[in-house]
């Protein structure tokens, strides 16, 4: 007796087609939380440390929650990206650069948003020349690591919107969105442009947004093809 087994699907499906229900209210919570984040911190500015440090000590209120807010919302992009990342997980090719390169990245922007934390406190000090000093000295130097970073976070967002694209999980508008979002904010997270900042915000939110939207009945076409090309199993 011939028969057909049909892949089942998961709990997690029966959310939004592949992602959790803590997935999608990540997805369109994150960005929002950075765009409040961003709106509220005092972003670096690597050519006038002095300017930088004396309005984090203006504000030291209005800097810390920005840059708490930033933190959080980074987190929780690197828990979303990774969760659209397991939609294209069949795509091997594309789907593990990706998924390194997210987790780096946002771990990246986590990296310059606790280095904001810091400096807000370093901006109470009076020392202000030797402290411009070290953060002068740490630029050129060990902070080249976070750069990169944040260079393999913008790779791995790229390699991830052109897998949903390639799968049909999501139109070629909101993948590139996504990447073009996602990009941004990772370039723009330690500033100084903070409306480069907030615009690649909203644009990540849209990205993500338009993916989540359609993403249900592109996600049971693209099984209903998978479905249909698993071969007959034979069984007694």
């Amino acid at each position: 007796m011939n028969t057909t087994r049909l892949p089942s699907p998961t709990r997690a499906s029966a959310y939004h087609d592949g992602l959790r229900r803590t997935e999608v209210v990540i997805l369109l919570a994150a960005p929002v939380i950075l765009l409040l984040g961003r709106a509220l911190l005092v972003p670096f500015d690597d050519q006038r440390w002095g300017d930088m440090l004396t309005a984090m000590a203006d504000h030291p209120t209005r800097n810390a929650i920005g840059w708490v807010l930033a933190l959080i919302a980074v987190a929780l992009l690197a828990v979303g990206g990774l969760g659209l990342v397991r939609l294209v997980s069949d795509q091997p090719l594309l789907a593990v650069p990706a998924t390194v390169g997210v987790a780096l990245g946002w771990a990246g922007a986590a990296a310059v948003a606790s280095g904001g934390l810091l400096m807000g406190d370093m901006a109470k000090n009076p020392q202000r020349a030797s402290m411009i000093d070290v953060l002068e000295g740490f630029n050129e130097g060990n902070g080249n690591t976070v750069f990169f970073l944040i260079l393999a976070g913008v790779l791995g967002n790229v390699l991830l919107a052109v897998a949903l694209a390639r799968t049909g999980l999501a139109s070629r508008g909101a993948a590139a969105l996504l990447a073009i979002g996602a990009g941004g904010s990772l370039i723009a997270a330690p500033g100084p442009a903070r409306p480069v900042a907030i615009v690649a915000a909203l644009l990540l939110l849209a990205g993500q947004a338009l993916v989540l939207r359609s993403l249900p009945e592109r996600h049971s076409a693209r099984r209903e093809v998978l479905t249909n090309n698993v071969p007959a199993a034979s069984t007694a």
